[in-house]
């Protein structure tokens, strides 16, 4: 039997933030979401907008210029957002949860000294990459190489379907530095644009959602220093699981934000 006397509400501070982003995500996004997706153009102005409202690095540590707020929030926040443009929700939890709550969960205090405050500020974009033509949710069946030379690593292959490949700075990228060790030899590392031997192929020309950008990522001996890996060597998945519930969780408020703006 339905009980009336059930509150279903998300709290003071939840809701206070969700009229802080609706309002912002309506005023500022909303007016630009249909010519975003008729252009195929991501729209990089309103990162440096949702920077200064603090909205990139919602799970992140102050220090770092982060809310450190929780997943409640940034569920919140991703909702809002993907009402006013499923476009800039796809990017924004790209960048926000894929890129930027991963180098929190697990970047060195070295590596979120370096990464976290132009990610958070708008400044950077960040993106993950593990999905390849062959293997989506089957991480094991990756083919990206990393082989370990003298002043690092040199990565061979490519990555698929990268939301924000086109326009990232900042990418979370996961390869197999063994192969023969199944899913204890992957390793998750933190690339650069501008990195020597990595580039970005043709952006692709997608039915929905086109103004955030989805391309395939192109390793030719790459060279990735050693302080590059996030976390370690051989736990890859370990990272990526790290994050996984949490990204599922988030990402969910896409949908509802869409579903709230039909």
């Amino acid at each position: 039997m339905f009980n009336a006397s059930m509150g279903f509400a998300l709290g003071e501070d939840s809701e206070a933030l969700r009229d802080s982003v609706r309002r912002f995500a309506q005023e500022r996004i909303a007016p630009q979401a249909a010519q975003i997706d008729s252009d195929n153009a991501f729209a990089r102005g309103l990162w440096r907008e949702m920077g200064d409202m603090g909205l990139l690095g919602v799970t992140a540590p102050e220090e770092y210029g982060g809310a450190a707020m929780g997943y409640l929030a940034h569920c919140v926040c991703v909702e809002e957002i993907s009402r006013a443009s499923a476009s800039v929700g796809l990017s924004y939890g790209a960048h926000s949860n894929l890129c930027v709550n991963q180098i929190t969960l697990n970047g060195t205090p070295e590596q979120r000294a370096r990464y976290l405050p132009k990610l958070i500020s708008g400044e950077h974009v960040g993106a993950l990459a593990m999905s390849e033509p062959g293997a989506g949710s089957d991480v094991v069946s990756m083919t990206l190489r990393a082989e370990k030379r003298n002043a690092g690593y040199v990565l061979n292959g490519s990555k698929f379907w990268i939301t924000n490949g086109p326009d990232a700075d900042t990418l979370v990228v996961y390869a197999k530095t063994d192969p023969e060790a199944g899913a204890k030899g992957i390793t998750a590392f933190l690339i650069e644009k501008g990195m020597k031997g990595f580039s970005t192929g043709p952006k692709l020309d997608k039915l929905g959602m086109r103004g955030s950008n989805t391309c395939e990522l192109i390793f030719q001996d790459c060279e990735v220093p050693f302080e590059n890996v996030l976390g370690e060597e051989g736990k890859g998945v370990r990272v990526l699981m790290s994050g996984l519930d949490y990204e599922r969780v988030v990402l969910a408020g896409g949908p509802l934000g869409i579903m709230a703006a039909c």
